[in-house]
């Protein structure tokens, strides 16, 4: 069955099954005496130049292995032009040129005739790969149907003793848990390949796919939290001293369990500092310190048009502060060697023009601090661009500008602790994600690649805050809406208000056992999307399911 991208093993004594996901065969079938050089270029690598992608003998096949994630352009010359043509060369010895369409497990050929016409052919057909994203609806709403069968039947019994009961669901917001259990969900399925296909991947430099909405979520729900925390300690009559201490504790180990999660296996010499939870424990340590420091909680009255605002107004002074300083410091400094203002990655990015400039001056920084031996290897933009420099998506430099990120959320928490009224909340919200996305336009210029400051999450960069910021107000607002406003729908969304409420421990976990059994399972051919998707949607379900018995067992983990 095509659909489900199944394949004859062999085709003209090329093994399809050999292949992964999305890679086809291409050969080149020169009939002619002469040599020849094949050289490409990915969609993906942004003003790059070709790259030699092999020699093309004479009388003879050359059969190449090729990524269809994206377009490639080939080229093909009688003249060797070494390892990369540039486009102000001129094309001396062009043969021929195109950019194929090709999908995966199909098999393509350029055929030189010997009388000099060049033919490319699709020798077998490619399958279909997006007929498997049909399975995603419908476990999805198996699922559904699954999980209320249960709670009506099988779990009726257990309705008196849940942790939701009728009294504790009235005061407690849903919506926060359910924003936090989505992301948490999606996390799992990206983390774990998204059925690996590119767009639920991250994006290699500029943009964002599915990948990279994730973290800003996380982080913008977690400074949602933040003023409800400290309200809550300071009404409670918590010694301002006893708030820090615990403020420090929380980020202390916050850090040092990001850091021990991915030192397995490795010297002291080579750990990797920075990552997730570390850049959770730095913005949840600075925003909170800083909102302890200033904010003063007024009396009960009513709330007026602008509280929200007026209650942190002296930390918003401070966090425009911190990005004018990171702004500055990112497009006015020059390195040497460097275009001022470069925030590419580096490598044959930009012609090649700032070979050793990967993520300017937030590179620079990081390598400075960390090292290059402390900070991410397996970068991307070391395969695409062929950037030599260590970059870390995670790194040191970037910290500043997601403190501010998840100031946005702290703002969007004000919000909810300051009116009480729905459609007080609900218009407020709508406005913070309309004005946060006018301001990215405004600093992309509607642009990606030629962006005065492009959405990048590798950078962290100011448009990637106010882009993902948005985002999180629109879908905050839109769940509130429907759950806490509406209740519509509320067995349904409890499927994602379980893992919700053990973030922490889902996301350790799901880190932790993501090789092991019943968490992961491998078949004979794990090479197409389709087993991927089942697979990663069936890990998500699992880790749902273990969310939904800690949730009955009432046992929740918090730092």
């Amino acid at each position: 069955m095509s659909w489900l991208e199944r394949t004859d093993e062999y085709f003209r004594d090329l093994n399809l099954w050999s292949l992964w996901v999305d890679r086809a065969y291409f050969n080149v079938s020169n009939g002619r005496e002469a040599d020849y050089f094949l050289y490409s270029l990915a969609s993906n690598c942004v003003r790059c130049p070709f790259r030699h992608l092999s020699n093309v003998t004479a009388n003879s096949d050359t059969v190449l292995v090729v990524n269809t994630a994206r377009p490639i352009e080939m080229k093909l010359f009688d003249k060797h032009h070494g390892s990369h043509v540039f486009p102000n060369q001129s094309n001396d010895g062009l043969v021929w040129e195109d950019t194929p369409k090709m999908g995966q497990f199909g098999v393509y050929d350029l055929i030189l005739d010997p009388s000099g016409t060049n033919r490319f052919e699709v020798a077998l057909e490619p399958v279909p790969i997006y007929w498997s994203i049909l399975v995603i609806a419908v476990i999805t709403v198996a699922f559904y149907w699954l999980c209320k069968c249960i709670n009506h039947f099988i779990l009726s019994r257990w309705r008196k003793s849940a942790i939701g009961s009728e009294e504790t669901t009235k005061k407690r917001l849903k919506s926060l848990d359910i924003f936090r259990g989505i992301s948490m969900v999606l996390m799992i399925f990206v983390n774990y390949g998204g059925g690996y296909y590119w767009w639920t991947g991250h994006a290699d430099w500029n943009g964002f796919l599915m990948a990279d909405i994730v973290f800003p979520w996380f982080l913008f729900i977690m400074g949602v939290c933040i003023p409800m925390s400290i309200r809550s300690q300071f009404m409670r009559k918590i010694a301002t001293i006893k708030i820090v201490q615990r403020i420090l504790t929380r980020s202390v180990l916050l850090f040092l369990i990001g850091l021990c999660m991915f030192a397995q296996s490795v010297t002291f010499s080579e750990v990797r500092i920075m990552n997730v939870l570390q850049r959770f424990a730095i913005a949840y340590l600075l925003v909170s310190l800083v909102h302890v420091a200033f904010v003063q909680y007024p009396e009960y009255r009513a709330p007026q048009l602008l509280d929200d605002l007026k209650l942190v107004w002296k930390e918003w002074i401070l966090m425009v502060c911190i990005v004018a300083i990171h702004t500055g410091i990112v497009f006015g400094i020059k390195l040497d060697g460097c275009d001022r203002g470069y925030v590419g990655p580096g490598g044959t990015h930009d012609f090649m023009t700032n070979p050793l400039c990967t993520g300017g001056v937030t590179g620079f920084v990081d390598r400075a601090i960390l090292t290059e031996n402390h900070m991410f290897q397996w970068a991307s933009i070391r395969s695409i661009y062929e950037a030599t420099q260590r970059f870390d998506p995670e790194g040191i430099f970037g910290s500043l500008t997601t403190v501010f990120h998840a100031f946005l959320g702290l703002q969007c928490g004000v919000i909810l602790m300051v009116y009480q009224d729905h459609k007080d909340r609900l218009i407020r919200w709508l406005i913070w994600g309309t004005g946060l996305t006018f301001l990215t336009l405004i600093l992309t210029l509607c642009s990606i690649e030629d962006a005065p400051i492009p959405i990048n999450k590798n950078l962290w960069s100011l448009t990637y805050v106010t882009a993902t910021s948005a985002s999180s107000f629109f879908l905050l607002a839109l769940i509130y809406f429907i759950v806490d406003m509406k209740e519509i729908g509320d067995d349904f969304w409890t499927i994602f208000q379980y893992p919700g409420m053990n973030a922490i421990l889902i996301y350790i976990g799901h880190l932790i056992l993501d090789k092991h059994w019943p968490f992961h399972f491998y078949v004979e051919r794990m090479n197409t999307h389709f087993i991927y998707l089942l697979k990663n949607i069936y890990t998500c379900i699992i880790w749902i399911f273990v969310a939904h018995i800690l949730y009955r067992k009432k046992i929740f983990f918090s730092l």
